[in-house]
């Protein structure tokens, strides 16, 4: 049996994951929150985070990929929003690190990443078909 649709699979596995965190990224984007005060503290804004791909193991012959979210960094940026609660005395807030055009780029290369997926198992699916036909 083919490995190709545990592949496929894995990759339209991870797209999802990339569409799910491109989709909550921009969710929140003008999620605002306050500064840090003192060293070590986080900002009280929504935390961006990335997807990773890591290849499975080769050794035990499971190929395919799979993900790991990841915190942005860096997570925010200083933005001037006086009027905001989280304001601090200069009426600045933290901001996520979120790019509106750089997300809407991930969510259609997570797209065409799934296509391309279905596309494969669909291609091993009449690769198989046509080699029982022939064996028929």
């Amino acid at each position: 049996m083919s490995n190709v649709f545990g592949i496929a699979v894995s990759g339209m596995n991870a797209a999802a994951s990339r569409l799910y965190n491109a989709a909550t990224n921009l969710v929140n984007v003008s999620s605002t929150g306050s500064l840090p005060t003192a060293e070590g503290e986080k900002a009280t804004s929504y935390q961006p985070t990335d997807v990773i791909s890591i290849p499975t193991s080769v050794g035990d012959n499971n190929f395919g990929v799979t993900t790991q979210t990841v915190a942005r960094e860096p997570a925010y940026y200083p933005a001037y929003d006086p009027s905001s609660p989280n304001a601090n005395e200069q009426g600045v807030v933290a901001a996520p690190n979120v790019d509106v055009v750089t997300e809407i780029l991930n969510m259609k290369l997570a797209e065409l990443a799934y296509s391309a997926s279905a596309k494969a198992i669909a291609v091993e699916q009449r690769n198989q078909e046509t080699l029982v036909d022939t064996l028929s």
